[in-house]
């Protein structure tokens, strides 16, 4: 809670609620007091220094269309990306691993050997020193069924459940888009007109409406816009945005590797982004708004994540999606190698290759890290039921 001061007082009985739904909801949205616990582990920080997520976790996996027109899966969410141990990532990727297998119902011993499957998998790609990505052609099982959703699904299908037509472009009421009249979206809708205006080609033309956005678990509480505005060319299709404000990162206290000297928090988000992802969102870039840092970029909907809590066949699912989550991770560290003080291309093979010296450790940690992370989320459900942290008043009837 003094992590979330500063945050949207209305939306944080949504966050809490969302936490408390279980262990890997728990974990997925505490990310600062993880690192708090394990940002010393010796056995995850005495590994290469590298361009992190900082949050990769089974969820912040997803499809997007690339600033090239082409879909892809990728790490999509780097409001933690950092300097930092390699293991950092690798850590917190077998830890949700280990929580979401146990939230599906896998036995101790399938999740037991579903996290070493990660940790070799993240090794051997490491270790073959190459940066792949994945789309249609390559991806396989419900991975591949999304890229392929996403692929069918053209602007018109994406805007008919944001937005109307009627007397008018606007978007609509719904639980992620809570339209904004008045001052606040007049100071948004300036803010960006002022961006669009400042570049030598504008990317696209004037807002037509402006929307508080409502998503996710761990930065919900941050002011998050979705932002309805004119096609570059005339007679097009209107476009969504979403303008998200970028804090300082969980890990900063406790990374103890430098920082480059960014010019805001959003430089850092989105130059990590385009280092760590294959190919970046269109419009990714940094903006400024009532002296705040904000990441600008095209609208990600939330229902091109795989949460396998909703999908058929969601054990089968998630065994045959992990490997790709790792490869994914090792691909990205390789793809961030080398830059601004980080260890390159070689280091980071020959750290893959010598997995023997550090993937019991990592697994030993990720056992350990899920009993705390389970300690303390029964900590927090019992805080929640006895109201001393703020819920939905309807979650307390």
């Amino acid at each position: 809670m003094r992590h979330d001061a500063g945050r949207l007082p209305d939306l944080l009985p949504l966050r809490y609620q969302r936490m408390q739904a279980n262990a890997f909801a728990f974990f997925r949205g505490s990310a600062p007091l993880y690192y708090h616990r394990s940002g010393m582990e010796s056995r995850l920080r005495d590994s290469p220094t590298a361009w992190l997520c900082g949050d990769a976790h089974v969820e912040n996996f997803g499809s997007f269309r690339g600033d090239n027109d082409l879909v892809y899966f990728d790490l999509n969410d780097f409001d933690e990306a950092v300097r930092g141990p390699l293991l950092w990532d690798v850590g917190r990727l077998t830890v949700s691993v280990l929580l979401a297998a146990a939230e599906f119902g896998l036995a101790t011993a399938e999740q037991h050997l579903l996290a070493c499957h990660v940790l070799a998998t993240y090794a051997a790609a490491l270790a073959a020193g190459k940066a792949y990505w994945l789309e249609r052609t390559t991806a396989t099982g419900v991975v591949k069924q999304l890229l392929r959703n996403v692929e069918k699904r053209g602007p018109k299908a994406l805007l008919q459940t944001r937005a109307g037509a009627e007397v008018g472009w606007h978007l609509l009421q719904t639980p992620a888009l809570h339209p904004l009249r008045g001052p606040e979206r007049e100071k948004v809708r300036a803010a960006i007109e002022a961006w669009r205006r400042a570049q030598p080609v504008p990317p696209c033309g004037p807002v037509l409406d402006v929307a508080q956005r409502v998503a996710g678990v761990g930065s919900l509480g941050v002011l998050r816009y979705a932002l309805l505005v004119e096609h570059r060319y005339p007679h097009k299709l209107p476009k969504l945005l979403d303008l998200k404000q970028a804090p300082p990162p969980a890990t900063g206290h406790v990374a103890g590797v430098p920082q480059p000297a960014w010019a805001s928090d959003a430089h850092r988000v989105v130059q990590a982004q385009c280092w760590l992802q294959a190919v970046p969102p269109a419009l990714l870039q940094p903006v400024a708004f009532d002296g705040q840092p904000f990441v600008l970029r095209t609208l990600q909907p939330v229902a091109d994540k795989l949460a396998f809590a909703t999908l058929p066949h969601r054990k089968a699912a998630f065994r045959k999606a992990v490997p790709q989550f790792a490869q994914l991770l090792a691909w990205a560290h390789l793809r961030a190698a080398g830059h601004w003080g980080a260890a390159g291309p070689d280091a980071l093979q020959t750290f893959g290759s010598a997995h023997d010296g550090w993937r019991a450790d990592v697994l030993r940690f990720a056992f350990q890290a899920r009993a705390q992370v389970g300690a303390d989320y029964r900590e927090f459900s019992a805080a929640c039921h006895r109201g001393d942290v703020p819920l939905p008043q309807s979650s307390k009837n």
